[in-house]
């Protein structure tokens, strides 16, 4: 009986240590599993906070992209404006230097035809200088060459004295020989007067325009007889002017296309 008791005790001390042992388990467990709840639940807040801060910085990587496309776009649009200005510019100085080239050219050619016509009057004042010696009175002004004959000269296209007209033709003679040289010049007999006897001072004139053209073989189309008041003097003059119609009318169509 005490065997038997003592049996029952020990199975019952053993059943009660074990479900004891088994209760440590279990909470140890619970522990356990506790712990790994914490810890799954603190990382499911540290992912949490993380995926916060991905999003926001994917959101801010977002907006700063958007900026850079927009500035970008803005970038290329102005560009694309500063290369059409450009073009637009380099065309317009391109079309500027042309029209400068182009006036150029033609104010170079106005001014070649002034230094042909100055050159041309240089040439007659020089051959009349050679002919008539430094001493004849002949002076240049507006471009042309102007020979004022002297008192015997003029008296003898007039005079019945062999002697006056001999000395007179002889002046006459040098002087045309110039004048044959420049068939293109214009020859205008300009008779001066300081009494307002215009009628004598163009008649003297005509008389000599007609003696250059008859006895001299001056061309008629290139003499032109004319009067001018002299103020204190009188004379008679031959003035000599390089061809100035083609001259001014050239000048005036490039006037007019420059305008």
């Amino acid at each position: 009986m005490i065997k038997y008791f003592t049996l029952l005790s020990i199975l019952f001390i053993s059943v009660t240590t074990l479900q004891a042992q088994k209760k440590s388990d279990l909470l140890i467990e619970i522990q356990n599993l506790k712990a790994a709840k914490d810890s799954i639940n603190n990382l499911y807040v540290v992912s949490k906070k993380r995926e916060t801060v991905s999003k926001t910085e994917a959101d801010s990587y977002k907006t700063q992209v958007d900026e850079l496309l927009v500035t970008n776009n803005s970038l290329m649009e102005n560009i694309n404006n500063f290369t059409k200005a450009s073009i637009e510019k380099s065309e317009n100085i391109g079309k500027t230097l042309e029209s400068l080239q182009d006036k150029e050219a033609k104010l170079k050619v106005i001014n070649d035809k002034f230094s042909s016509h100055d050159s041309i009057a240089l040439a007659i004042l020089t051959d009349l200088k050679k002919s008539l010696g430094e001493n004849s009175t002949i002076n240049v002004a507006n471009g042309a060459v102007t020979i004022s004959l002297n008192e015997a000269t003029r008296n003898g296209l007039t005079s019945k004295s062999a002697v006056e007209k001999s000395a007179t033709e002889s002046m006459l003679t040098q002087i045309t020989n110039v004048l044959k040289r420049y068939k293109d010049a214009t020859i205008t007999v300009e008779g001066v007067t300081n009494t307002g006897e215009f009628d004598v001072a163009l008649n003297l004139a005509t008389v000599l325009a007609n003696k250059l053209q008859k006895q001299y073989s001056i061309s008629n189309a290139r003499l032109v007889a004319t009067t001018k008041d002299g103020g204190f003097t009188e004379g008679l003059n031959i003035r000599i002017s390089p061809k100035f119609d083609a001259f001014y009318f050239l000048v005036r169509e490039q006037i007019k296309e420059n305008n």
